[in-house]
């Protein structure tokens, strides 16, 4: 399975992404409840609701988390309650997206993005060992590896064909000129049939795309009488 490597190492970058949001999320929320715990702290020590330097002192004395103490404050904000608008003190931790990255937890994250980065090398490395070994042993033509019986690309990947398929693109490659008369292809896929124009046709019409799309080789006709195996 080709694809294989691939997934997997979208796998583990999806494993890194998550890992690395929950757990800023789960800083987020522990920023939160250490400004709110010190703001009711200071308001047991302060009842009157004034804001004043020894208020922000005390307020940030109160705080556990050592990042926020030179960036916390209270602010006073209007807020609607039960149909009415009332001013209430607010804490705010006034830190941005990368103070909170910073403090939050990315080992996790951090191992599933070295364990991707390292699997996505391999599989590079790999695959370009193997290569070279396709090449040597197969038959190569413009992108296109016909080896144990089986069609791949450069890198590997195995080209998906139907049985005719198979056999008329074999019947190319194989070819010392990579032509072929339309008389040979209908004798040897269709002996027993009259007349296998139409078929070939068909037959001729679904391989091109596939062809294309997989190397740098396209099927050319002479008048219908003769199809040739070229590079573009």
């Amino acid at each position: 399975m080709k694809t294989l490597p691939y997934m997997i190492f979208s796998f583990l970058m999806l494993c890194a992404l998550c890992t690395s949001i929950n757990s800023y999320r789960r800083t987020e929320n522990i920023i939160a409840q250490d400004v709110n715990r010190a703001l009711e702290q200071v308001l047991v020590k302060m009842p009157d609701n004034m804001v004043t330097t020894d208020t922000i002192r005390c307020y940030r004395n109160c705080l556990t988390i050592a990042e926020l103490k030179d960036t916390a404050g209270i602010a006073m904000r209007t807020v609607r309650k039960d149909g009415r608008w009332e001013t209430r003190l607010v804490a705010e931790a006034n830190c941005g997206f990368a103070t909170t990255f910073m403090m939050s937890d990315q080992k996790a994250s951090g191992s599933f993005l070295f364990a991707g980065l390292l699997w996505l090398l391999c599989s590079l490395w790999y695959i370009k060992r193997k290569r070279p070994e396709l090449i040597a042993q197969g038959i190569s033509y413009g992108g296109i590896v016909f080896y144990n019986d089986k069609f791949m690309t450069l890198s590997g990947e195995q080209i998906r064909l139907t049985p005719m398929q198979h056999s008329l693109l074999e019947m190319f490659i194989t070819s010392d000129t990579h032509t072929l008369s339309k008389q040979h292809i209908c004798d040897r896929l269709w002996p027993k049939k009259p007349d296998a124009s139409d078929t070939l046709y068909t037959l001729i019409k679904r391989i091109k795309p596939i062809i294309e799309t997989h190397s740098t080789l396209k099927i050319q006709s002479d008048r219908g009488k003769s199809y040739s195996l070229i590079i573009k």
